[in-house]
């Protein structure tokens, strides 16, 4: 599985911050822990003439067990187990809690 890249309009130097432009990512009820790293603990960049890309270092399915180990009960969570956990959750910030892309209701028994 190849990882994630997208391209960045504008030539990236390797001291900024990145949440100057995209500060929506860092910004809602829950916003992802790492985000108070350096964005290159998950991406790293590559430019060429005035053309960056933005790649991950890992696959996008691979890329959450990084930092986050998995427990017994993630091995039951279907999303999981086919590694789709950012099909669910965005990996920076979202307006509802555990980063949770769109609202979900959960009925316990």
């Amino acid at each position: 599985m190849q990882a994630s890249s997208v391209e960045h309009p504008v030539s990236i130097p390797g001291d900024v911050n990145c949440s100057s432009c995209h500060a929506n990512k860092t910004n809602g009820v829950s916003v992802h822990s790492a985000m108070a790293l350096s964005c290159t603990i998950c991406h790293m960049t590559q430019t060429e003439g005035d053309m960056t890309t933005m790649n991950l270092f890992m696959p996008k399915e691979k890329i959450c067990f990084a930092c986050h180990e998995e427990s017994a009960a993630q091995r039951e969570h279907s999303p999981v187990v086919k590694g789709q956990c950012v099909e669910c959750h965005d990996t920076h910030s979202s307006r509802r809690r555990s980063l949770l892309r769109e609202q979900v209701d959960v009925r316990r028994p």
